[in-house]
């Protein structure tokens, strides 16, 4: 009887594990319905992979593929199949980072949010909103946090105002080399105004730059990762540059809140 009742149940468990699927897909087959249980669990597994937003600039709908079990406050950037740009990963405030001892620590923003933080603080900050996506992707590529990389081109640039923003896409008063020539972009005491072909370009270019530099330990000019440490060889002089670079970053930060 008792080895009778172990076979009984080992039938009973292989009925629930193997054979109940099917039998509901057969009672919904014979119903009318359109139904697997099989293809239904395989669309959660891929549901819980993906997920899409609307890119600003062209209005269509895109596709960013990630694993929510994997996913940690600050975690890696998530990347778009279809056009392999980078974006940030933060889900709420806390995932965002601004660390003004430490600006190598990326923001953790993607580029709809910075947009968000961009209009929420109002004024000439909006015309960064165009460069959104260059800013979030040089803040990955070159480890540079956005708070400070806008920061610094916003005090140079008077907010992307000045003549030499708008004439020669410079927001940082960079000076002209053999790859990126004059082409009369004017000049200053130190040396000649470098033109790039578009604001997208500069900002590459500016977070190679710091992070080549200013940033990592083997640069030239490194002195530490903070803003005063990055003034002593970037700006020679310029006392009140880490004050008003950070003052703006932290204004930009203190708006994370509307948006997240």
């Amino acid at each position: 009887k008792k080895a009778m009742k172990q076979v009984m149940n080992s039938l009973l468990a292989a009925f629930i594990v193997f054979l109940l699927p099917m039998f509901l897909d057969l009672v919904m087959d014979v119903s009318g319905q359109n139904f697997s249980v099989s293809s239904c669990w395989n669309a959660v597994h891929v549901q819980g992979r993906r997920t899409t937003y609307v890119d600003v600039y062209s209005g269509t709908r895109k596709t960013v593929i990630i694993d929510p079990s994997d996913y940690q406050k600050g975690d890696d950037p998530l990347i778009d199949n279809s056009t392999g740009s980078i974006d940030g990963s933060a889900k709420q405030i806390g995932d965002v980072v601004w660390d003004s001892s430490n600006v190598t620590r990326i923001s953790n923003l993607t580029s709809t949010q910075l947009i968000g933080i961009l209009n929420a603080y109002g004024g000439n900050a909006k015309n960064f909103i165009p460069y959104a996506q260059a800013l979030i992707a040089t803040e990955h590529k070159y480890q540079v946090n956005v708070f400070f990389l806008i920061g610094i081109e916003a005090l140079e640039s008077g907010w992307v105002t000045s003549a030499i923003s708008r004439n020669c896409n410079n927001l940082g008063g960079v000076c002209a080399s053999s790859y990126h020539p004059s082409n009369g972009c004017g000049s200053n005491s130190n040396c000649s105004f470098a033109y790039f072909s578009s604001v997208n370009e500069f900002i590459d270019h500016h977070g190679s730059l710091l992070h080549n530099s200013y940033l990592t330990p083997s640069g030239s000019y490194y002195h530490g990762t903070s803003p005063s440490a990055v003034v002593t060889d970037y700006c020679p002089g310029c006392t009140e540059w880490p004050i008003i670079v950070t003052q703006i970053a932290d204004g930009l930060f203190s708006k994370t809140s509307s948006v997240l």
